[in-house]
């Protein structure tokens, strides 16, 4: 018997309930591989849109490069720049009225006085300049051997940002061994930030941490601090809550509106960098024609027209520098680009956002609840194609959140719950599937032929709707079994009957008949169902008359061995009747229900003995056979007419 649909479903919902659990788990205990997979899906991401120009972000031409490659380096003759050169390139840049220099490079020491003095003059005078510094990174606080040189530590002071934190800043980064502009050089800049950052698990850099702690006060990172300053935002009013946001209060950009500006972060105050695309996606300029633009006044004003107020980020890209590292969109991009994307993100709030745990685990359960309704309609095979079309259709919407809203949600987490989830319920279902089919294999066979049971496997519903249509009964009972049965042990009869009725199911199934019961000595038997039979009666009959030789043949071997001398008689009759699986939920029978059925067992009780009986429609569907002969009209219990029969009697039988 099948498993009811009440025990059905809370198997279901116990696995899906165990699958989710179990993955969490799995999680919870691995969570490295997971979150770097789920990374690196979104690197594709990245790459997907920037392959889309509908999607790829607008780029606002206020960041742009300023380049130290190998072509500036040629025209400039020497591979070995000196102070002085980029001391012209300040100049250049500040008579350019550029809003900001962010030199992605650290001057840490002095190297020629005459030379230093002339940068130092060209940075004072420019006043828009921010030089670079470097911290090692730690979750622990100074220790006693992290020695700073006396001058470094009191320009770090003096620089020190004094912000409002939110919260619990103890998640957030220290940084120790600071290495910074030699403090001549810092003193003459607008400010220094670090140029420090850390990569993900995998060694691919997506993110970079804004803020560090240093003593009692905060340090910007060198992007964070050209663009604060820009927007002309003083630390008093930045807001720092670990773990949400980072809030800019008062936020403009020059002769702009204000802004609302609120960046989100994670604990260690780390923003994720929006990369509008590979390097070439911003503007560049080469170093070389910056240094030399102002020796022409009107190229000198031609460049003012094209870079006036914007942020130039300075850097050496040339072949052999070692400031590269892999980011979503490039496997070797020029970290200064990392951080002229970071401004570029802030400038135009342009934010990536990752979908809270909270959220992601909603969205997990309700993936867990599609499966399982899923596989409470589905058959195992539409439910594992059905699977397939949920974890990719997961995966298009989270590709469609990115694209249009900037989030970043969990695609592995939820691909790998699916896919636990629907092998675990498939898994399940086919056991139990097979347990099921076992179980009515054992019970079919014991009523219906090998095809047929074969058949009903493959497709139950052949016996799971109930039906009118003509159909023929067949009935057969021993002689005189209960007066001989009363003399023989419980043990002599069990073995007679299981003989007999093994030789009788034999014979039926050898004619494509289906048990429908066995009654005490009796046995009921129709033809037609659930293998339809055009034939069906012809066959009944036939089955009828092998029955009767087949008995003749137990009778004479019985007799022999001192037993039973067994007789059968059969009655047979054909009509409409209701056919199906009938019965309760605890047990059910296939069985056929209607007057054709009480006719048939009258006409059993009326038969000849080692004869047949049948009815007379049944005589009409077995013409031209000729082994029958009018039996005359029978009265029969049921029925207001006299009901006209057929026989065939020993010695009778014709094919």
């Amino acid at each position: 018997m099948t498993t009811s649909k009440g025990k059905r479903v809370r198997a279901l919902l116990a696995l899906s309930a165990a699958a989710f659990a179990f993955t969490q788990l799995l999680f919870s205990l691995f969570p490295g591989p997971f979150e770097t997979w789920n990374s690196q899906v979104l690197d594709r991401f990245f790459l997907i849109r920037s392959s889309l120009s509908s999607f790829k972000p607008a780029y606002d031409p206020a960041v742009v490069h300023v380049d130290l490659n190998n072509s500036a380096i040629s025209r400039l003759g020497t591979f070995y720049l000196t102070r002085s050169h980029y001391a012209q390139v300040v100049r250049n840049l500040g008579a350019m009225r550029t809003a900001a220099q962010a030199f992605d490079i650290i001057f840490a020491a002095e190297t020629n006085r005459t030379e230093d003095q002339e940068m130092m003059s060209a940075v004072n005078s420019a006043g828009n300049v921010y030089f670079g510094m470097a911290f090692a990174l730690s979750a622990a606080r100074d220790r006693p051997e992290d020695r700073v040189a006396p001058d470094v530590a009191a320009y770090l002071r003096e620089t020190l940002w004094k912000v409002r934190v939110e919260g619990n800043p103890e998640e957030l980064y220290f940084g120790l061994k600071p290495l910074v502009t030699f403090p001549g050089l810092a003193s003459a800049s607008r400010g220094i930030g670090f140029l420090t950052l850390q990569s993900d698990r995998d060694g691919v850099l997506r993110r970079v941490p804004l803020l560090v702690r240093f003593e009692d006060g905060f340090y910007p990172s060198l992007p964070f601090r050209v663009v604060c300053d820009f927007l002309g935002v003083t630390p008093d009013r930045i807001t720092v809550r670990p773990g949400s946001f980072i809030k800019l209060e008062g936020a403009r950009r020059p002769g702009g509106s204000p802004l609302y500006v609120l960046m989100p972060i994670d604990r260690h105050a780390n923003m994720i960098v929006n990369f509008i695309g590979p390097w070439d996606s911003m503007k560049h300029y080469n170093f070389a024609q910056i240094y030399s633009a102002s020796d022409d006044r009107d190229e000198l004003e031609m460049w003012t027209d094209e870079l006036s107020g914007k942020i130039a980020v300075i850097s050496d890209v040339s072949t052999g520098a070692s400031d590269i590292g892999p980011v979503p969109v490039d496997l070797d991009f020029p970290l200064s680009g990392l951080h002229a994307n970071v401004i570029h993100t802030v400038l135009t709030e342009n934010f990536l956002r990752e979908i809270p745990y909270a959220s992601m685990l909603a969205v997990e359960g309700a993936i867990v609840i599609l499966l399982l309704l899923m596989s409470l309609r589905l058959s195992p095979i539409p439910f594992f194609g059905g699977s397939v079309l949920l974890i990719a259709g997961y995966g298009a919407a989270a590709l469609m959140l990115f694209l249009t809203m900037g989030m970043m949600p969990q695609v592995v987490r939820p691909a790998v719950l699916a896919a636990v989830s629907a092998l675990i319920i498939n898994a399940w279902r086919y056991f139990q599937d097979e347990k099921e089919k076992a179980a009515l294999r054992r019970s079919f066979e014991s009523y219906f032929p090998p095809e047929v049971v074969k058949r009903i496997l493959a497709n139950p519903e052949m016996i799971n709707t109930g039906q009118r249509k003509e159909l023929t009964i067949l009935f057969s009972d021993i002689k005189d079994f209960t007066t001989y049965s009363s003399v023989l042990s419980p043990d002599s009869i069990r073995a007679f009957l299981n003989e007999y009725f093994e030789s009788m199911v034999d014979v039926v199934f050898t004619h494509h008949g289906t048990v429908d019961k066995y009654i005490g000595d009796g046995l009921m038997v129709f033809f037609g169902d659930p293998e339809p039979l055009p034939d069906h009666a012809l066959r009944a009959v036939q089955a009828a008359i092998a029955m009767q030789e087949r008995t003749r043949m137990l009778r004479k071997k019985w007799v022999e061995e001192g037993g039973f001398p067994v007789q059968i008689r059969v009655g047979i009759s054909t009509g409409e009747v209701v056919v199906g699986n009938m019965g309760s939920s605890r047990r059910l029978s296939y069985t056929v229900l209607g007057s054709t059925v009480n006719l048939a067992k009258r006409l059993e009780s009326s038969a000849p003995v080692d004869g047949v009986l049948m009815s007379e429609r049944t005589y009409e569907l077995i013409r031209p056979f000729d082994g029958a002969h009018s039996f005359g009209e029978i009265r029969v219990k049921g029925f207001k007419d006299p009901v006209r029969t057929y026989a065939i009697e020993p010695g009778e039988e014709k094919k």
